[in-house]
């Protein structure tokens, strides 16, 4: 019996609700969640961006990004919280312990904290190495954002970043308990996961930092949203599968946050995921009608241009249609079940076909059997595109583009639809370049070839750690930061995580408004050094 059909047993118990919601009503949800959380960071530190939270990873298949629950499993606003939930299943991929007096011990699972301490403010920042120059806020600046009365941002809102704290700092004892709670509500719900799931954890807390973290527009969000549940359904996810997902995650707020979920955080959290599941579900359908879950593609050639980096080029088996700056998840035939995003190195092309830039990261599963095992004529399995990291939100504005290492991807993709609309759209376009030595800049032949097709365009090679390299040297935000063309261009920023937000920070600070800064936020969260894959 599969997970779909299993499911089906579960239908009664729930109703169409979603069709009674409008986008409307859960872009106007989205959006005064945004606005409250932007008013908690009133006065903590005008200039910088705020950190994304550490949080616990997840996997990617019921992985929703907005958090709160959907009404049929989630308890009565105003109810009696009660911490006697049923007791989880074993942590799936651990061998149960030892028979234990205590039941939770017995489960496999760990205790939630007994007294967690109140969060002290601001995280630490994420620094680079070498760049600690860029220091955190100050004492006094890294006090906790209470909401004054003048501000007056919506305490169950701010109630919502509080207790998401208490889970992220509890990590993977979090994620733990959700997973426990969520198999066993549903069972057959573990067959949707890969055997090994440590790689594949992160995508709904991830999904929940940003929420939390207010980064994107309501607008950004809900496209993030409508976008993620296309995707869902190469996971075979139906609508009432978002139903216990809410109810698991309720339950780890709750057992983790304990006597800061409040009644009122409740209800935050589950009007704000009835918005994000609402729009999920309803893209998922509209989806069906017109495009596969998935598109089978064959490998036509790859380019080994370092050791550990390739450029694959890939035919699908039938359109599929993306923008420039758009990302997609691919599956290999040795790993089932394993997604990785990557983001499309290429504009759309004529002839259908797309590139992916991949670096092998050590111990990743995708990403080392793309570079190492995966020649022409092989087979992968790609999802839709996704990501709102377009030149769309340009309009005709200069662009200042800042990639590190294959981060390259999406950037030149973008660069790339830029010059061919130049003709109608002229526009300076300056990209700085950067990677640790200069043998990584395993690009820079392709780049130069475009700067020679169209003289608007400039490429600023960056290295960090080679003092041999004739060209300019340091952290390649800070490079941008310093020989910006002008206040008034738009930035297009893709990378590692800890170099996507210094520049976020840095480009900031030298003028650059925030909302002219674009990046994949959705990529943001992922482990250090990864780039677009593991």
């Amino acid at each position: 019996m599969t997970a779909t059909e299993a499911g089906h047993g579960h239908r009664k118990s729930l109703t169409d609700w979603w069709r009674g919601r409008s986008w409307s009503k859960d872009l106007d949800t989205l959006a005064r969640l945004h606005k409250s959380l932007r008013a908690l960071d009133v006065g903590t530190d005008a200039d910088a961006e705020p950190e994304p939270l550490t949080a616990p990873a997840l996997p990617s298949p019921l992985a929703l990004p907005s958090p709160a629950a959907v009404p049929l499993a989630l308890p009565r606003r105003g109810a009696a919280r009660s911490h006697s939930e049923p007791e989880p299943a074993p942590w799936p991929d651990q061998v149960p312990p030892p028979v234990a007096a205590d039941p939770r011990e017995t489960a496999g699972l760990p205790e939630p904290p007994a007294e967690p301490q109140p969060p002290g403010g601001k995280e630490e920042p994420d620094g680079e190495p070498g760049e600690q120059g860029q220091a955190p806020a100050s004492a006094s600046e890294q006090g906790t954002a209470e909401p004054g009365p003048a501000a007056g941002p919506d305490p169950a809102i701010a109630a919502i970043r509080e207790t998401f704290r208490y889970v992220a700092e509890a990590g993977d004892k979090a994620v733990g308990y959700f997973y426990g709670q969520l198999f066993l509500r549903r069972p057959h719900l573990r067959q949707l996961f890969p055997p090994a799931m440590d790689e594949q954890r992160d995508r709904l807390f991830r999904a929940l930092g940003r929420i939390v973290d207010s980064l994107s527009t309501p607008d950004e969000m809900a496209a993030y949203l409508s976008q993620l549940g296309r995707d869902h359904r190469k996971y075979r996810v139906e609508p009432d599968m978002y139903e216990v997902v809410g109810a698991a995650l309720l339950a780890t707020l709750r057992a983790f946050a304990r006597d800061a979920f409040t009644s009122e955080a409740e209800e935050a959290w589950t009007q704000v995921y009835l918005a994000g599941s609402s729009l999920m579900i309803k893209a998922a359908e509209e989806d069906a009608a017109r495009s596969p879950a998935s598109w089978t593609a064959e490998v036509v050639k790859v380019d080994h241009r370092a050791d550990d980096i390739a450029v694959l080029t890939i035919a699908p088996d039938q359109p599929l249609p993306f923008t420039a700056g758009q990302h997609l998840t691919v599956q290999t035939p040795r790993w089932p079940r394993v997604w990785r995003p990557y983001s499309i190195a290429c504009m759309p092309r004529d002839d259908g076909l797309l590139a992916l830039h991949v670096k092998a990261v050590p111990g990743g599963w995708v990403s080392t059997a793309l570079v190492r095992h995966t020649p022409p004529g092989s087979q992968l399995v790609l999802g839709p595109p996704l990501g709102t990291m377009t030149l769309d939100q340009a309009a005709g504005r200069d662009l200042l583009c800042v990639a590190g290492g294959t981060g390259l991807s999406p950037v030149k993709a973008i660069i790339e639809q830029a010059v061919r609309e130049s003709s109608v759209t002229p526009r300076r376009i300056q990209l700085f370049y950067g990677a640790r030595r200069r043998h990584e800049l395993y690009d820079l032949p392709d780049l130069w070839r475009l700067q020679d097709a169209y003289s608007g365009f400039e490429v600023i090679p960056v290295t960090s750690d080679d003092p041999a390299f004739d060209g300019m040297q340091g952290n390649v935000g800070r490079v941008a930061a310093r020989y910006m063309p002008h206040a008034g261009c738009e930035a297009y920023v893709a990378g590692p995580p800890e170099m996507v937000r210094e520049t976020i920070r840095v480009i900031a600070r030298a003028g650059l408004e925030r909302e002219r800064i674009h990046f994949d936020d959705a990529l943001l969260a992922g482990r250090p050094g990864t780039g677009t894959g593991t």
